[in-house]
């Protein structure tokens, strides 16, 4: 893997979004249809999603309304009009807004249904129809702010092209973990300092939540003996990404940098080496080391999961890559940080997506838990895979299977998933 192509994954993967991604994407569309009819009176509503959108989006709050509601999502961001924001267009949501929101709910016919599709898990279909009849249709499939038409009554709209909106999707692949294991080894980083810039972002605003909650678990809170305590270290990494991950998934007004299209992914990966740079005092190029050997390692598990996962895909792709850094900052080889990825699959790998909620800020901070708990145990040679099941002793092919439960064995799960919740 060379530069190139790490900055290609970096672009494609690190999107900025206010609230949860899965909401902001009802918000983004609702928002583009909007701008195109500008003021005009909107009649009907409908909005037509995959299986896999709506059972992630369903349930989790609304930003500045702090409940959820995809029909409240959509009035918001039909308030907005703001499609420049894309995933962030709640962004600017004031009170004002959310007081008009009921009063739109009763002018407007809205109907929101979900289906599945066989080509994609990310599909979103939005048709707006204003009082003097004017139609207007926007899909987005495949990646969040992939915007594949925005149609006014039958004719593609040339302004809203993807090639001036958004940029396509990208074709790079992760195909073996050494790639990842020899870029970093190769500390080529000149260029990498969007992500370095956006982990320190990430990571100072995690701080800030939790000074705002009475400051506990601050780096700086650690003794000295509690950074050798595996007890004491994991709680206070629980708390950096549970707090920040709360505020999403309750609806506040918060804003993040997902990672592989996830807010809490993005918080997990980037927020963990930062804290472990500073709970060990490691040099700044250790430092940068961990955030790309975290980032990449969470990119490689989600790519072979797919963007709207019926497992956890933060949970696994947050663990994994924990086990990585916690590895690598105590002096692991490559093999041994392949065995902690392994470990931890081994053990969690089949937890399920049952779509974003409060709950989901407990996944991604236990799972950061227990990927620091594998990579600890590794270090100890206090573990032991034997390579049966479908955790084996080469990570390529273990992260390989855990796509293959996800996207073949258990693919038609999320409509049962849906009825359960």
């Amino acid at each position: 893997m060379n530069k190139s192509e790490v900055l290609e994954l970096l672009d494609r993967n690190i999107t900025k979004t206010m609230g949860c991604t899965d909401i902001g994407v009802v918000g983004y569309i609702a928002s583009i249809g909007a701008y195109v009819l500008k003021d005009k009176k909107i009649r009907t509503v409908d909005l037509v999603m995959s299986e896999e959108l709506y059972k992630n989006s369903v349930n989790v709050g609304v930003p500045g309304l702090k409940k959820s509601g995809l029909d409240k999502a959509l009035a918001l961001g039909l308030l907005l009009k703001n499609p420049n924001k894309q995933l962030s267009v709640f962004e600017s949501v004031t009170s004002d807004d959310i007081d008009k929101i009921d009063e739109l709910l009763k002018e407007v016919e809205v109907s929101i249904s979900h289906k599945k599709f066989d080509d994609t898990v990310l599909y979103e279909k939005l048709e707006i129809t204003s009082c003097d009849g004017e139609n207007i249709e926007i899909v987005i499939k495949d990646n969040y702010d992939n915007v594949v038409s925005v149609k006014r009554n039958g004719e593609n709209l040339e302004e809203f092209a993807k090639s001036k909106l958004l940029k396509s999707v990208a074709q790079k692949k992760i195909t073996s973990y050494d790639e990842i294991l020899d870029f970093v080894e190769s500390r080529d980083f000149d260029g990498l300092e969007t992500l370095f810039d956006i982990a320190k972002i990430q990571y100072d605003n995690a701080r800030e939540e939790i000074k705002k909650e009475g400051g506990k678990y601050l780096v700086e809170d650690l003794r000295e003996p509690q950074k050798d305590c595996l007890y004491d270290l994991s709680n206070f990494l629980r708390q950096h990404i549970a707090v920040p991950s709360s505020k999403r998934m309750k609806g506040d007004i918060y804003t993040v940098y997902g990672v592989a299209g996830s807010g809490n992914l993005g918080i997990g990966t980037l927020v963990t080496p930062m804290f472990l740079a500073d709970s060990v005092n490691l040099s700044e190029i250790e430092r940068k080391s961990i955030i790309v050997l975290s980032f990449l390692t969470s990119v490689y598990v989600k790519q072979e999961m797919s963007i709207v996962t019926v497992l956890c895909g933060t949970g696994h792709a947050t663990g994994s890559s924990t086990a990585a850094v916690t590895t690598y900052v105590r002096g692991g080889t490559p093999n041994q940080i392949k065995r902690s990825i392994n470990l931890y699959l081994a053990t969690a790998m089949g937890f399920v997506c049952d779509g974003a909620k409060m709950s989901c800020t407990y996944k991604v901070s236990f799972a950061a838990m227990n990927g620091m708990i594998a990579g600890k145990m590794v270090m100890d040679d206090n573990s032991y895979c034997d390579g049966y099941g479908i955790g084996k002793d080469d990570v390529d092919m273990t992260i390989k299977n855990l796509g293959k439960l996800n996207n073949d064995i258990l693919n038609s799960a999320n409509k049962g998933i849906i009825e359960l919740i």
